[in-house]
């Protein structure tokens, strides 16, 4: 078994100003793992507010291609083994890809599902003034369902009502990324309410939303920042009603899936986001979105650059061509042909 690990800068097509800061793009991750006659290729944003970035990851294989074992479940033990994040990310949707290879069927089979269907994403919209933000709402006619992003500031009521009044039609949802207090979410409560907000995410910092449980809201609370592993479901079923479940986070496919069954057995509804990255890097999120109540992946849309197979967006819905997932062999052509070619960095 060989790894080739890549370190891709990938721009934004614009900022993406959410609270407490303004991304312009990101470092990613990107693997190649050959197994035989067959290759998987995989992509990995990180957690960027955990410190991650393309370096780091490729830092994290780099220590484990010594003592890697040399056949897939061997090393797919070992991945398992690795601390949540986005290389073990990256590495889990590899051996995921790699079994269905040998087994000669589409990866979303390991995942016993007969078909993969499109699904209604929320597509984002960044901070910005209310006129700017509802021009935004009225640039994207296909989306079902938006999110806006706000920051704890004064316009926070005015973007929520500037957005509905443009958008009757949509879902709308609404992420704090930890920067409201709980006295902005109160007095922001009856906006929401009367603009028909469906979902709340991470109104407060992941280290002061202790106080959400003494609160009833009348709108579903999401955790997102709070929420990495599984050992964080103990704290969270009480302050909040929906886990907003990302693989960079937790560490790929196989322990989303966990996550979100156990999840569903404490009564938490199951969201599937994304923390940025291309086609590639969202497609085991697709697959674990599949038998999720709220979809979130729509992070390709602001890329200045794509992989293929791309992810496809009509309807307000994301999809994929069967074909993205279909085993590769060696010989097959790198699915990267939006960006320019990196060079291989890490064999073994």
């Amino acid at each position: 078994m060989q790894i080739e690990t890549f370190i891709d800068e990938v721009l934004f097509k614009q900022p993406l100003r959410i609270a407490g800061r303004t991304l312009t793009g990101q470092s990613v991750l990107r693997i190649a793992v050959h197994d035989g006659p067959h290759v998987a290729h995989a992509e990995a944003a990180g957690v960027f507010y955990r410190g991650d970035s393309g370096a780091s990851m490729r830092r994290e294989i780099e220590t484990l291609l010594p003592d890697l074992p040399a056949d897939l479940l061997g090393v797919w033990g070992t991945v398992r083994r690795m601390a949540p994040g986005g290389a073990r990310n990256a590495l889990d949707w590899a051996c995921w890809q790699l079994a269905a290879a040998a087994r000669g069927e589409p990866v979303y089979r390991q995942a016993f599902l007969a078909r993969v269907r499109p699904l209604v994403t929320m597509v984002t919209l960044g901070v910005a003034e209310p006129q700017q933000m509802a021009q935004a709402a009225l640039a994207l006619p296909s989306a079902r369902a938006l999110k806006l992003k706000l920051d704890g500031g004064d316009q926070d009521a005015a973007r929520v009502i500037a957005v509905r009044k443009v958008r009757p039609d949509v879902r709308l949802s609404i992420d704090a990324n930890e920067g409201w207090s709980l006295e902005h979410l109160d007095r922001m409560m009856a906006v929401l309410v009367d603009n028909g907000v469906e979902l709340i995410e991470q109104p407060l910092p992941a280290n002061a939303d202790s106080a959400l449980e003494r609160m009833r809201a009348p709108i579903p609370l999401a955790a997102d920042e709070s929420l990495q592993t599984m050992a964080d479901l103990d704290r969270l079923q009480a302050r909040y009603q929906v886990a907003n479940i990302k693989l960079d986070k937790c560490g790929g496919l196989s322990e989303a899936l966990a996550l979100a069954a156990e999840a569903r057995r404490r009564g938490l509804r199951v969201m599937i986001g994304c923390m940025g990255g291309r086609s590639m890097a969202l497609l085991p999120a697709f697959i674990a979105a599949q038998g999720a109540d709220l979809v979130d992946l729509d992070a390709p849309l602001f890329m200045a650059s794509d992989t293929t197979p791309a992810a496809l967006y009509h309807g307000g819905c994301i999809s994929y061509a069967e074909s993205a997932f279909s085993p590769m062999l060696s010989a097959a052509a790198a699915p990267y042909s939006a960006s320019p070619a990196p060079v291989p960095h890490a064999v073994a």
